[in-house]
C-alpha cells in the first residue's frame, strides 16, 4: 500500500510541475511575401541590374554556397532560367570564400552575375528573411519580393510563375 500511495504521489508531482510549468510554445514567424513586400533596390548598388531589364522580366536572387550540395544540383536550372530573356538572375554567395565561389563558378561555367563579396552579401542580406541555402526570392521591376523558393528551383517553377 504504502508503494502504491508513493507511486501515485510522484505522479501528481510531475503533473502539477508539468502544468505550472507549461508556457504556449513559440510561434513560428512567417513572412507571406505576397502581401507584404519587401523592398531590395538596394541590390542596384551592387549589380547593375536595371540595363538588362525588360518590361516582362522578373529578377530571380539566388543564395547558394559551394558546399551546398542542393546548390549544385540546381546550377543547370539557373542557367537555364538566366538565359531566358524574362529572368535576370543574381547569385550571392553565402557563408563561403570567395575563393571557393569563383572555383564553382568556373567548374560549373556559370555565366549569370554573382555577388561573391561577403560585405555586399550580407549588406543585401539584411534587407529579408531567409532561412537557408538554397533559397530563391523572385522580385518584381520594382524589386519587391513577390515570391520565395527554399530549396532548389527549376526553370519550370519560376517559368509558371511569370505567366
Amino acid at each position: 500500500m504504502l508503494k502504491r500511495n508513493f507511486i501515485l504521489s510522484i505522479l501528481v508531482l510531475i503533473i502539477t510541475v508539468t502544468y505550472l510549468t507549461y508556457s504556449k510554445p513559440a510561434e513560428i514567424e512567417t513572412a507571406d511575401y505576397n502581401n507584404d513586400f519587401v523592398d531590395l533596390s538596394v541590390i542596384t548598388n551592387i549589380v547593375a541590374v536595371s540595363e538588362n531589364l525588360s518590361n516582362e522580366s522578373l529578377i530571380i536572387v539566388n543564395l547558394w554556397a559551394s558546399w551546398c550540395i542542393p546548390c549544385i544540383d540546381e546550377v543547370d536550372e539557373l542557367k537555364k532560367i538566366s538565359q531566358d530573356d524574362e529572368f535576370y538572375v543574381i547569385g550571392l554567395l553565402v557563408d563561403d570564400s570567395i575563393e571557393n565561389g569563383e572555383e564553382f563558378i568556373n567548374k560549373y561555367s556559370i555565366d549569370y552575375v554573382n555577388v561573391l563579396s561577403e560585405d555586399e552579401v550580407e549588406f543585401i542580406l539584411t534587407k529579408f528573411k531567409w532561412t537557408g541555402i538554397p533559397t530563391s526570392l523572385v522580385l518584381n521591376l520594382d524589386y519587391e519580393i513577390i515570391k520565395t523558393f527554399n530549396g532548389p528551383i527549376t526553370y519550370q517553377m519560376i517559368n509558371e510563375l511569370s505567366q
